[in-house]
């Protein structure tokens, strides 16, 4: 008969067994998504082929916003970028998406006047681009534009620690209180001003605030215990994983979606609402009942769900004590 010690041991080890095979079957779950998603084996789908169309013409645009970039630069972008744009339309039709190629094109020939660079092969492929796309009735601005940092500063002058300083997770929020659409509408506009990788714009935010689908919308995720029935509304971020085609950005939508949704936390924050992040740490099965139930597509992954509403005229919210900025800011560590 074994002793307690054997025994003890062998159970372990199942359990470290049973762990390691859970935490394989996850990354497998996640590697199918973003293979079968990406254009990593090349464009397969719409959503392939208009983050191909964003990420060279953010190229081309990156060049005409440097300080002194090489006359006739990128030529080799521009090719790619006028057979995607053409093979868009052939496949789609003419639309936003092959407004952005064209609206580059244009203004990389423009930006090449007058220099020693030749931009009449560029002049052609954009001619083929008009004739085959027809006339849009409302021309689009691409390239780069000219700033000031007097404008920039002026339109940012805010105290931004004070109102990060006063930025809360809350937990107490006025029941039933409905949320003004338009207020949702403008943070998440100020949410589409994020970063994002050669601005291929991956976010996507699923918005319910009817009571019956918030409620169900929240049944698949355990950390609204207490507050989730006061919420005026939930969000869910995601990102789109068509729009990567390398295997460095495996992990992009992270990055990208973070930047996201706490812009988006802050724009309801400035809209006067308070938010609570609720983390989606989930596993595959958590994560398939909830894509069941919202409709989300395969392609799509999801970041983080987010509470808010109109809060409560008093109300308490967690010290939340911030480190040391010792602990953060590591100022001119040693190279090698």
């Amino acid at each position: 008969m074994p002793s307690a010690a054997a025994a003890k041991k062998s159970s372990n080890y199942r359990d470290r067994v049973m762990t390691a095979w859970r935490l394989f079957t996850n990354y497998a779950y996640d590697f199918r998504r973003f293979r079968n998603a990406s254009f990593i084996d090349g464009v397969r789908t719409r959503e392939n082929r208009r983050a191909h169309i964003h990420l060279l013409a953010h190229m081309l645009e990156y060049g005409m916003s440097l300080t002194d970039p090489r006359s006739g630069f990128g030529m080799d972008k521009v090719r790619m970028l006028a057979a995607e744009t053409a093979k868009y339309m052939a496949d789609y039709g003419a639309d936003e998406t092959s407004d952005v190629g064209i609206s580059v094109l244009a203004a990389y020939i423009a930006f090449n006047a007058g220099t020693a660079s030749d931009a009449s092969e560029a002049q052609g492929l954009l001619d083929d681009l008009l004739e085959a796309g027809g006339s849009r009735s409302k021309p689009v601005v691409g390239g780069s534009e000219h700033v000031t940092s007097e404008d920039i500063t002026r339109s940012s002058g805010i105290d931004f620690l004070s109102f990060m300083n006063a930025r809360h997770s809350v937990r107490q929020y006025e029941k039933g209180a409905a949320v003004d659409p338009a207020k949702i509408e403008r943070a998440v506009q100020a949410a589409m001003q994020s970063p994002s990788s050669c601005n291929r714009q991956t976010c996507r935010v699923y918005a319910f605030t009817e009571p019956t689908s918030i409620a169900k919308v929240l049944s698949h995720h355990s950390g609204n215990r207490g507050f989730g029935d006061q919420l005026g509304g939930v969000f869910i971020v995601a990102v789109d994983l068509a729009h990567w085609n390398t295997i460095g950005e495996r992990n992009q939508c992270w990055v990208d979606g973070g930047m996201f949704a706490m812009t988006l936390a802050l724009g309801l924050h400035a809209e006067g609402l308070g938010t609570c992040m609720l983390n989606w740490s989930a596993a595959r099965d958590q994560d398939r009942m909830l894509r069941r139930c919202v409709g989300i597509p395969d392609n799509e992954v999801v970041i983080t769900l987010m509470g808010f509403g109109h809060m409560r005229a008093d109300f308490r919210v967690p010290v939340s004590r911030r480190k040391p900025l010792s602990l953060v800011l590591r100022t001119e560590p040693a190279l090698t």
